[in-house]
């Protein structure tokens, strides 16, 4: 390939990656993509996209990557080319820009006075120290003090602000780069769930959306737990968990949390995600005992998994098992579908002279079942106190602050965009016929009417 096909090669790949109508495209894609992730589920389990979708679109999804679009490598690679062309732009225009910064020009000649559109002639008879002195002090109340050049036989000001504020573009495609990759680096990180019944300590989780068990360096001890109810009902009002973190044996950070407020440690979020009845854990059944044959009737308040005698009777009740959602698979085992305290119960074994007699289950919102009619005793579910878990969402970032990092350039290189702009002023004075001739001319980089008022008032102010 000759020097000057492989130039011309460059500056086509060049002008590819600066082209605005690449910006154009991408941003319409990803746009296109970011509805799709927004109708489409993110990272749930394939049972739940069956349940959504027939089986061949969920095959058709999986393969594109919908079910986790945003870390498909398809959509890494389009963030990848708009951050290139972002980047590639932004580069393109750095020339022009340096150049209107830091080798502006400083004297109004006749070229330069061309191309601007805040342009006001006028005469002065005469043009001492003291007149320049006052010219100076006021075009510094519009902008700053102006630097005085003499140059050809005439006097020139200049004066500007702002003259970093054509920076604020490249504050915002920074910020957005930024964003960008501090996104992707994202998918290095986790997000698992743990249970940890209360007083107990746990070091594993297991991770969304698969059965995989990652251990991390540390272990979290669950010391409290707490929760509150709406009066007269099982909705949660508020919860919340004490928490410590252990690492080698010793107690380095204690911190209750409640939804929303995490604790963090190593970069690591905890947050309070769920609670339920830990049954393996023990609790405390309250039961009311009602003997059928004379009448009487006793409470009894025993752990899980102990038991306690009927006073007066040679039975004794044992608490086997608690269920807070009780239910029945296909096979008629007893289960618990949620850990809500939809329809608590509790198996419980009536043992007569130390050998079980029967057993049955107990339902809180059910009193009236008692399975067979003949037993001896009534017993009814009064309340459960159960001893609890937290269930924790933890979640491992890298990007978060660097996400963080490009919002703060973000919003400054906006501010400065939108709100602030780079203001010139030059004053040209020139002896001709023995006259003085005075040129004002301004400029700005954005906000050109308003300038122009202010121009004019300078205007003014000067001739005056």
């Amino acid at each position: 390939m000759t020097a000057k096909k492989q130039k011309n090669v460059i500056q086509r790949v060049t002008d590819f990656f600066v082209s605005i109508k690449l910006t154009i495209v991408l941003l319409i894609i990803l746009s296109s993509v970011c509805v799709i992730g927004t109708l489409i589920p993110q990272n749930e389990s394939p049972q739940h996209y069956l349940q959504l979708y027939s089986q061949s679109t969920y095959r058709i999804f999986a393969t594109l990557g919908f079910p986790n679009l945003f870390a498909s490598w398809w959509f890494i690679c389009l963030m990848t080319l708009f951050t290139i062309n972002l980047a590639a732009c932004s580069l393109n225009r750095l020339p022009r820009v340096w150049r209107a910064i830091f080798h502006g020009d400083t004297v109004l000649d006749d070229k330069l006075l061309q191309g601007l559109t805040n342009v006001r002639k006028f005469t002065l008879k005469k043009f001492s120290a003291a007149q320049e002195k006052q010219y100076e002090t006021v075009i510094a109340q519009y902008l700053n003090k102006p630097a005085l050049i003499q140059k050809q036989g005439g006097w020139h000001l200049f004066s500007e602000s702002g003259r970093y504020t054509r920076f604020g573009f490249y504050l915002t495609h920074l910020g957005l780069i930024i964003i960008i990759l501090g996104s992707m680096s994202g998918s290095l990180g986790y997000q698992g769930y743990m249970q940890i019944p209360e007083g107990q300590t746990a070091h594993v989780m297991q991770l969304k959306n698969s059965n995989e068990i990652r251990k991390i360096d540390f272990a979290i001890r669950c010391d409290k737990f707490e929760v509150t109810f709406y009066a007269g009902s099982q909705r949660p009002k508020a919860y919340k968990s004490t928490l410590t973190v252990l690492e080698n044996n010793r107690e380095v950070l204690t911190k209750t949390i409640a939804v929303n407020d995490p604790l963090v440690y190593r970069g690591i979020y905890f947050y309070q995600s769920s609670y339920g009845a830990a049954p393996d854990s023990g609790g405390k059944i309250h039961l009311s005992v009602k003997q059928k044959d004379s009448g009487k009737q006793q409470d009894l308040t025993l752990d899980v998994g102990s038991s306690a005698p009927i006073a007066g009777t040679n039975y004794a009740v044992r608490a086997d098992e608690f269920l807070s959602d009780f239910s029945m698979d296909n096979n008629g085992k007893p289960f618990s579908k949620s850990q809500e305290f939809n329809n608590p119960a509790v198996r419980v074994t009536v043992l007569n002279g130390g050998k079980e007699e029967f057993n049955k289950w107990i339902f809180a919102k059910f009193p009236d079942f008692h399975g067979k009619g003949d037993q001896p005793l009534d017993l009814q579910l009064v309340n459960f106190q159960p001893r609890y878990y937290t269930g924790l969402q933890v979640t491992y970032d890298p990007g978060v602050l660097v996400v963080w990092l490009g919002c703060i350039f973000l919003i400054g290189g906006i501010y400065v965009a939108f709100f602030t702009s780079h203001r010139r002023i030059w004053l040209r004075v020139e002896e001709k016929d023995g006259e003085f001739k005075a040129v004002l001319a301004g400029s700005t980089s954005k906000n050109h009417v308003a300038f122009s008022r202010e121009f004019e008032t300078l205007f003014k102010s000067l001739k005056a």
